[in-house]
């Protein structure tokens, strides 16, 4: 797991969408690097505070262009 790819798994991570081969990938990678690490506490702190349908709303194109957006800086 590198760095995008951990980034363009986050959202479906935290909607835990994912196999659980790939989110305890993701799991490792976020503890053992501190920038993704930030990134996950960012996003799960933005879900927290925006209530429980913070993240359930957005249409699948929509959130693969922020991250797409996101990935390009």
């Amino acid at each position: 797991m590198n760095c995008r790819e951990c980034k363009e798994h986050l959202y479906e991570y935290l909607d835990r969408e994912l196999t659980p081969v790939v989110e305890q990938e993701i799991r490792q990678h976020i503890a053992d690097c501190p920038p993704c690490g930030e990134q996950f506490d960012f996003e799960s702190c933005s879900l927290v505070s925006c209530g429980p349908a913070a993240g359930q709303g957005a249409p699948a194109d929509l959130k693969r262009r922020i991250l797409d957006e996101l990935l390009d800086e």
